[in-house]
């Protein structure tokens, strides 16, 4: 019977578009992609043998010679297909070095596909898989089975590699590899049993496409941007290596200043800035021929993923890097300074989980010396464990009551004595011991439980204030923290009030510290909360003054009694300007009849300098640091006495 090549000439198209699809869109980035280029590159040049063998078995010639060539290499590069397709698969659960860890492993891998070529090059003197008689006919020989018999083996081992790494894959990517390779399954066996049908090339055309639109989505794991792969990629790639406990390299790069340089561009000129790096990476990768993959995790970040096997590439290419940023580089007429802040981290030697990988990423900002840095020196395992269980230690902080209140005295100038006290919470942990308020603060308000937190602060603070204690230490008020996420709580003021009512807590006895950041935020439940507290008798406080955008005329508008300069106006010996600057604020703050706090004073000589400038409030080491209740209550008894 006449073979029919209907589903070749099919098959060959749908190749041709999925390969044209991926170069033309650019989609040559990382290895999952170059794999399944590769793999429709296979797919159309061995459609094209089977098409010109085809061609002349019904041209009617004997062509005997040509018949056996253009049929040898369609059947060695099928069993290739099937090996390439079952690569693939181990390459998206990026397990290749545990497919192929041992000899035996190794040997269940290569020896089907070495099986195959030698039955082809066998077949030319034994004609055992198949040979072209003296009419010129293609007839298949004894052996010829073996081939199915392989191609199902690369099948059945494919299925095998996915069930077991089922938690890496979601359930579409699972059925798309379980539907495509069935149909091949299928189309194998009707062209075994009626080989003039030639529909084994569609069905694996098909599964391509399954594979193109199911698992591979270019769309989804390229950034359009920078060409480069992007976040929604790396993050499984990244849980993968974790799961697989595989040993990579990361060259990890942030852009420390990269909000700045985004407020100062247009969009296009941000988005050709970040073209321009994403470039650099990967001519620096060319030139040191370096293979790996890039990706853009947004907001200025960029990762190299690859492998330890040559270290040195490794760090020439960080360090060649390195030393591109420290150069401006030109845009539009304008010279443009990126402050790159690269690291070389190895997983999982250096950082053992994902969640310590990000907060690495995270820190890096505040991590820039201007040289490459390494995060086996850089980092502490124990730190990057803490950010990885802060939400647990958060949890267990809460139920176990771990959160300690510490109390720094506040002096004042014109009554020469300790007047008040700020609140400020600590954390110790039966397994870290104390953690830092800008570690688990942070955190907190990421995950919510700042609400919980601030509302044991504010107990334990009421009960303080409310106990027979308190009234011996001569304190006016107590200065309490509310964070950002706190002040947009809906209920907040009456659940603050709620509090000091219970612990018999007059409203002057409490003055509630709102942050720069916070009373930018000015947002109805803010402004609701402010009014409600104000209205209450609760004197409210302006803390950091200074550390941000200090939008005057929205200060004026907020019932601020204290407001509370940052400590970096405490530099004033520093910088000569400083002096004119804290002059000009100070009378515009008491224009609006508001008192001062100046935090992070250590000397007497800044004392002396703020009591001139006529601000009424000293907080800082020079009288003491922030103690815990009971030592903070012998400090007063001892100091307030004396003054």
């Amino acid at each position: 019977m006449e073979k029919l090549l209907f589903f070749d000439y099919s098959a060959l198209v749908i190749d041709v578009v999925l390969l044209g699809c991926m170069l033309l869109r650019k989609m040559t980035n990382g290895k999952l992609n170059k794999f399944f280029i590769f793999l429709a590159a296979m797919a159309v040049f061995t459609n094209t043998m089977d098409i010109i063998a085809v061609s002349f078995d019904k041209s009617g010639g004997l062509y005997i010679v040509e018949k056996m060539v253009y049929h040898s290499i369609y059947l060695l590069l099928r069993a290739f297909t099937s090996f390439f397709c079952m690569s693939y698969i181990i390459v998206l659960t990026d397990s290749w070095y545990k497919a192929a860890r041992t000899n035996f492993k190794k040997l269940l891998l290569f020896l089907p596909v070495a099986l195959a070529i030698i039955l082809m090059v066998s077949n030319i003197f034994t004609h055992h898989v198949f040979y072209i008689d003296d009419a010129g006919v293609y007839t298949r020989g004894s052996l010829f089975f073996l081939l199915y018999v392989i191609n199902g083996y690369y099948v059945i081992y494919s299925f095998y590699k996915v069930f077991i790494n089922r938690k890496m894959l979601s359930l579409a990517k699972m059925f798309s590899i379980y539907a495509g390779s069935l149909l091949m399954i299928c189309a194998a066996a009707v062209q075994f049993l009626m080989p003039h049908v030639l529909i084994d090339m569609f069905a694996n055309a098909t599964g391509l496409l399954f594979l193109f639109m199911m698992v591979q989505r270019p769309e989804e794991i390229t950034d359009n941007e920078t060409g480069l792969i992007k976040l929604s990629a790396y993050d499984p790639e990244i849980r993968r290596c974790f799961i697989n406990k595989k040993r990579e390299t990361l060259i990890m790069l942030k852009i420390t200043n990269y909000t700045v340089i985004r407020e100062m561009l247009s969009y296009k000129d941000s988005v050709c800035v970040k073209k321009k790096v994403a470039d650099t990476i990967k001519a620096v990768m060319k030139e040191l021929r370096l293979h790996g993959d890039v990706y853009y995790t947004e907001s200025g970040n960029y990762r190299i993923v690859t492998d330890e096997r040559n270290a040195q590439k490794i760090n020439a290419a960080a360090q060649r890097l390195n030393d591109e940023y420290k150069e401006s580089i030109e845009h539009n007429g304008m010279k443009l300074n990126l402050i790159m802040c690269i690291c070389i981290t190895v997983i999982p030697d250096d950082i053992d989980n994902i969640d310590a990988l990000i907060a690495l990423g995270e820190d890096l900002k505040n991590q820039y010396t201007g040289n490459v840095l390494f995060a086996s020196e850089i980092s502490s395992k124990v730190r990057y464990n803490i950010m990885r269980d802060m939400d647990v230690i958060l949890e267990n902080a809460v139920s176990a009551d771990e959160f300690e209140i510490y109390y720094q005295p506040i002096f004042s100038l014109r009554e020469e004595r300790f007047n008040s006290a700020e609140a400020l919470i600590r954390l110790k942990t039966e397994k870290y011991g104390y953690l830092s308020p800008e570690i688990f603060i942070p955190a907190a308000e990421k995950s919510g439980s700042i609400h919980r937190i601030g509302q044991i602060v504010m107990e334990k603070v009421c009960a303080f204030i409310g106990s027979e204690q308190f009234d011996e230490l001569g304190l006016d008020y107590i200065e309490i923290n509310l964070s950002p996420a706190q002040c947009m709580e809906d209920n907040l003021a009456k659940k603050l009030i709620a509090i000091m009512k219970k612990n018999n807590v007059m409203p002057d006895q409490v003055n509630l510290e709102i942050t720069e950041t916070a009373s930018g935020e000015i947002q109805n439940t803010i402004m609701k909360n402010i009014r409600t507290l104000h209205r209450a008798g609760i004197s409210l406080s302006l803390d950091d003054f200074g550390t941000g955008y200090s939008n005057m005329t929205r200060i004026a508008a907020l019932p601020f009694r204290i407001i509370k300069l940052d400590k970096t106006f405490a530099r004033i010996d520093s910088n000569p300007n400083m002096v004119i600057v804290l002059e000009n604020v100070i009378k515009m703050i008491k224009a609006l009849n508001m008192k001062i706090v100046v935090e992070g004073i250590e000397t007497r000589e800044l004392v002396e300098k703020f009591r001139e400038l006529e601000c009424e409030y000293i907080q800082g080491f020079y009288y003491s640091k922030p103690l815990p209740k009971e030592k903070f209550i012998e400090f007063l008894l001892q100091n307030n006495k004396k003054v």
